[in-house]
């Protein structure tokens, strides 16, 4: 893929037509309820993301943490994309089009996982806030996933 233009998004875009969404896959949902924890919200959710790069596509990993008073959360989802034959982007890009696109594609099954799993084992709803794009992603420059944390 060749590129020219001063928009660092350029790259994403041209991808865009490159690539198709496959799957979302819900890879862990798990919750465990304290016997002596108190009823109160208060504590921490982390997302971290993580991707997969092969020769034909690739994929998205997120993975919800949610650590409050009383108990703990486990919630991973996936989302794989298959590349048009030709398609040859960096990782540069691909990382781009993780955290422009496919982290916010993900997201939403990752709340309503984190949501229907504590209603059925805490009682009631833990809910991942809003999350603004841009404030989960990956390191353009770095191999390894970074975290975004979000407070409850």
């Amino acid at each position: 893929m060749t590129f020219e233009g001063d928009d660092p998004l350029d790259e994403v875009r041209a991808l865009i037509d490159q690539v198709q969404l496959e799957s979302v896959e819900f890879h862990e949902v798990s919750a465990r309820r304290f016997d002596s924890g108190s009823d109160g919200e208060d504590g921490e959710i982390s997302i971290e993301v993580q991707i997969r790069e092969g020769s034909g596509g690739f994929g998205v990993r997120l993975i919800a943490t949610a650590e409050v008073a009383i108990g703990e959360a486990v919630v991973s989802v996936a989302g794989e994309y298959s590349m048009t034959e030709g398609a040859d982007p960096s990782s540069r890009t691909i990382k781009q089009f993780v955290n422009e696109v496919a982290v916010m594609t993900v997201l939403p099954y990752l709340r309503e996982g984190m949501t229907t799993i504590t209603a059925k084992v805490f009682g009631k709803a833990l809910y991942i806030p809003m999350i603004p794009r841009g404030d989960i992603a990956v390191e353009l420059d770095d191999e390894d996933a970074v975290r975004g944390d979000a407070q409850v």
